[in-house]
């Protein structure tokens, strides 16, 4: 492939000797037998081929990464958790600083404040969080990034309660692309902090600090399937649910293909069908009294009501979304989840060509509408719902058939009533630009970049 020669040329011509002496991690090559596996990420659509791989285990090293960068005017990503959809942490022809080895948490349970390398994942986040009953909003599989989550907004169960990943963002430690080592917080290098909450970051973050809030009892989780015949009324049901839902509450209706496993009556499998979901963060005892709303519907055909602990919540889906298979999701705040919106919800379900792909509701209540907007670059507070459109597929030549449906569905929603910009974890692929995603705060996303990194070093896929 001409990628492959062109990063075994670039191999060739750069000292990259010289970057291994300065790193107390190593320098992976593509003429090494571990290139191939290194390049490699979670989503199997992305297909790239570094110059070389940095793997990073301290933030010396990523100084002397970035600085070896900027000496041979090298393109730089950053990878940590390698969970993100768009694959933006590789990038051919650039060097990729991997900080996966700087994999650590500290956690301080009087001050309720955790501070977290670059390469944790949010199952070590979590677990270390939850032994002094503390948590903080955090993706929904365990395995993701806690890094690649928090600079891309990142949404989870507790959001309703106490906002976006990064509304929990205290600090930061960072490379920039100058090459300089800078902490910024709210009062010092607040340019930088503020587009670290969901804007991502011009250079490389080696050390995050959030608040912790307390969660020391199980969590309760409800599903209910319907057929996709009642999924309208159900979703109108959820409509006025939401209006009133307390910040406690966070369900979440999702269009799937019903698995074939013994939960489910074998007459329904591969059907598709409507699931609606929740997790309660408060009481259980209140909890399962909010959800009966929900539970015991005489037209659902499977059901589930469990309280659990916090960690088994977070890693409850992990298995769903395997390393290597195929992934494009985009997603569109609706400024009202109207009757058509219900009706072209279930039209787009049905025309999913992979029965692996779903669409999903998140709600935008609670803690995510009060946070000041002026304090990150997200965008879409004030929207009803977003609405997450997931593809996936195994077979590597049906890829274009699944990206178009997914395009093609978003599109439909923004002629529709919909909130300019879009949750950046959900933005697609490179064709995104910051006007998409930020809308009026792109600018000042520019801007940050233009301060610390000049040149242009790091990748910015929609910046």
């Amino acid at each position: 492939m001409d990628a492959n020669r062109d990063a075994r040329r670039l191999e060739e011509a750069l000292p990259l000797g010289v970057l291994s002496e300065r790193l107390g991690g190593e320098v992976v090559a593509p003429s090494d037998d571990a290139y191939d596996e290194a390049r490699r990420v979670w989503n199997g659509m992305i297909n790239e081929y570094p110059a070389a791989l940095a793997y990073c285990e301290s933030a010396d090293d990523v100084r002397a990464a970035v600085g070896f960068a900027r000496e041979h005017g090298l393109e730089t990503t950053v990878r940590s958790g390698g969970h993100g959809v768009s694959g933006a942490s590789v990038v051919s022809g650039g060097l990729v600083v991997d900080c996966s080895r700087m994999e650590w948490v500290r956690v301080d349970p009087e001050e309720r404040i955790a501070r977290v390398g670059p390469g944790a994942t949010w199952r070590t986040l979590d677990s270390a969080a939850q032994s002094f009953g503390l948590a903080t909003p955090g993706g929904v599989y365990a395995d993701t990034g806690v890094a690649g989550l928090t600079l891309g907004g990142g949404t989870g169960y507790l959001s309703p309660k106490h906002g976006f990943t990064a509304d929990n963002l205290r600090e930061i430690d960072v490379v920039t692309g100058r090459g300089e080592r800078a902490t910024a917080n709210a009062e010092r290098n607040a340019d930088l902090f503020c587009a670290a909450r969901g804007g991502g970051t011009p250079g490389v973050v080696t050390a995050f600090e959030f608040d912790l809030h307390p969660l020391d009892h199980d969590v309760p989780y409800f599903e209910s399937w319907l057929p996709v015949t009642v999924a309208d009324g159900a979703l109108r049901e959820y409509r006025r649910y939401q209006r009133d839902a307390p910040d406690e509450s966070c369900v979440f209706p999702y269009f799937a293909t019903v698995p074939a496993s013994p939960e489910f009556p074998s007459d329904r499998h591969g059907d598709l069908a409507l699931c609606v979901a929740g997790v309660y963060a408060g009481d259980p005892d209140v909890g399962r009294r909010e959800f009966e709303t929900f539970r015991d519907r005489p037209d659902a055909f499977a059901e589930s009501f469990e309280a659990m602990a916090y960690t088994d919540l977070q890693s409850m889906m992990d298995g769903d979304f395997p390393a290597g298979r195929r992934y494009y999701w985009k997603s569109v705040p609706l400024s009202r989840f109207d009757d058509d919106a219900i009706g072209d919800l279930r039209r787009a379900a049905s025309a999913a060509p992979s029965d692996l792909s779903t669409i999903v509701v998140w709600p935008m209540h609670g803690a995510v509408g009060r946070m000041d907007e002026s304090t990150t670059p997200l965008v879409g507070r004030d929207a009803d719902v977003v609405v997450n459109v997931e593809a996936a597929w195994d077979d590597p030549t049906a890829t274009t058939e699944n990206v178009e449906w997914v395009r093609d569905t978003c599109r439909r929603f923004r002629d529709g009533p919909s909130v300019p910009g879009t949750l950046p974890n959900f933005a697609g692929g490179s064709e995104s630009d910051a006007d998409d995603v930020y809308a009026a705060n792109a600018e000042r996303l520019r801007a940050v970049r233009e301060e610390h990194d000049p040149d242009g070093l790091f990748a910015y896929e929609r910046v």
